[in-house]
Order: C-alpha cells, then structure tokens, then sequence
C-alpha cells in the first residue's frame, strides 16, 4: 500500500509541475501578444497625433479645441510609448511584475479574447518554465504537509533480534 501512495505522491506532483510548467510558459507569450497589440496602439496613437498636428481638417479647427485634442493626443502617446518602453526593457525576473504594474486594462482584455497559445523557447519562456515547476512543487509539498503529519504514521524499523551467539 505505501508503494502505492508513494507513485500517487509522485503522479500528483509531476502533473501539477508539468501544468505550472505550461501555464508558466505562456507568461512569455502572452507578454509578446501584449506588447504587438500596444505597438498597434501606440502606432494609431502616433498616426492620430500627426493628423492632429498636420491634418487640413483640425486646422480649421478653433485653435482652443485643436489644442485640447493635441494635448490629449499626446498625452495617449507618452503613455502608451513609456507602458512599451518599461514593459519591454524590463528584466527577466521583474518582466510580470512591470507587464501588471504598466499593462492597460482595454489592451489586456483584448489579448485575452485574442490569444493564441504559443510555445515560445527563448531564455526568458524557459526560465519562466522552470520558476513554475519549482512553486508547483514547493506549494504541493507545503499542501502536503499537514496532510502527512496528521495521516502520516511514523516509520518502524525493524531489526533483527540478535541471539547471545552472535
């Protein structure tokens, strides 16, 4: 019986490792997904920014409301150019924490109903990988815990019992 508990044991904890592994996996790509669909706001921010400045149509424009169109104009370009910025030149470990700290709400929702699982191998996905195997398996081994504390009996050794011959 203890052999079998032992391979459920480790059934259970090569599975959650694998499916942290994958889910981890797609950190990386979901940031990639992310960070194309900001560059296509950011160009259409960019595009909507020189219409305003260069355009015919906002030149006859009072210059009161032209001006409050440009500053808001700009003002969604430098947001989205810094969000881009940080968010791609971040480091390896602090690459999530920065993507949820700069990340818009509207483009993230976007990318969720547009993602498309993916199986980047670049050294970032792997290392991603790897941090997710290793929580996987620490986070089962603290769940275990208590469980095998308190089902868990005591190992007995046995030993032989020696003769006064011996």
């Amino acid at each position: 019986m203890d052999w079998l508990i032992q391979k459920l044991d480790m059934l259970i904890g090569a599975g959650l490792a694998a499916a942290a592994g994958m889910a981890a996996s797609q950190v990386q790509a979901f940031i990639n997904q992310y960070l194309q669909r900001l560059g296509g706001h950011l160009d259409e921010a960019k595009l909507n920014l020189d219409r305003i400045e260069n355009g015919v149509r906002y030149q006859t424009m009072s210059n009161t409301v032209r001006q409050e169109l440009e500053a808001d104009a700009s003002l969604r370009v430098n947001e989205l150019q810094s969000a881009y910025d940080t968010i791609s030149e971040s480091g390896l470990l602090s690459r999530p924490f920065t993507f949820l700290n700069k990340a818009d709400d509207g483009i993230i929702a976007g990318t969720l109903n547009d993602f498309v699982p993916a199986l980047p191998l670049d050294t970032n996905a792997l290392v991603y990988v790897c941090i997710g195997i290793v929580l996987a398996l620490v986070a089962y081994e603290i769940i275990k815990l208590p469980i095998t504390l308190v089902f868990g009996q005591p190992r007995r050794r046995k030993f032989r019992k020696r003769g006064v011959a011996d």
